[in-house]
């Protein structure tokens, strides 16, 4: 069970415990829309939320391949704005994002951060030397290279760097074949 990396309020945990982010049908999901509004509505409010966060989700700078796109012009694009978004379904796998960070097993997050200890960022040369890594870690956990790919964008971006290097582990960690 993963716990949230940023503070809730007693109201807000509540909430959050009525959301399914890994809803099994339909029902799960439709139940998660009005808790999963009051909640983004509450930490978007309070500004709990970590800016690169927020950017990952509005700054079209940190949605490699979403042709000059930030992931909130694409809603709007699709039709969808303001605080439709926040009860959008799509938008709950942003909501779990803003709640608990980067979906990767607790060693990488931690070996990732603690190459970025030292500067405050992490530079090409650091992200390159940590690819190896990130490949070998959704090797050894099994996980979806897609998936893992961007989890470790959002990783890399997180612990400060810049887009375009990010964007090469990402795109390194997806390109790793499934045994």
């Amino acid at each position: 069970m993963r716990h949230p990396d940023i503070p809730l309020t007693s109201e807000e945990l509540t909430l959050l415990s009525k959301i399914h982010f890994d809803w099994k049908n339909h029902d799960e999901l439709r139940e998660s829309l009005e808790p999963m509004e009051a909640l983004a509505s509450r930490i978007l409010g309070r500004g709990v939320v970590p800016q690169i966060r927020l950017a990952y989700f509005t700054d079209a700078d940190y949605n490699p391949g979403g042709r000059g796109k930030s992931r909130q012009e694409v809603f709007e694009r699709n039709g969808t704005s303001g605080d439709e978004i926040l009860r959008h379904p799509h938008f709950l796998k942003h909501l779990e994002y803003f709640i608990y960070g980067p979906d990767l097993p607790a060693d990488a997050v931690n070996r990732f951060k603690k190459e970025c200890s030292f500067s405050g960022h992490l530079t090409g040369s650091d992200v390159h030397d940590l690819t190896p890594y990130a490949r070998s870690c959704v090797r050894e956990n099994r996980l979806d290279p897609h998936q893992a790919g961007e989890e470790f964008f959002k990783l890399a971006i997180e612990c400060g760097a810049m887009p375009g290097f990010a964007e090469n582990v990402r795109n390194s960690v997806r390109a790793v074949k499934r045994s």
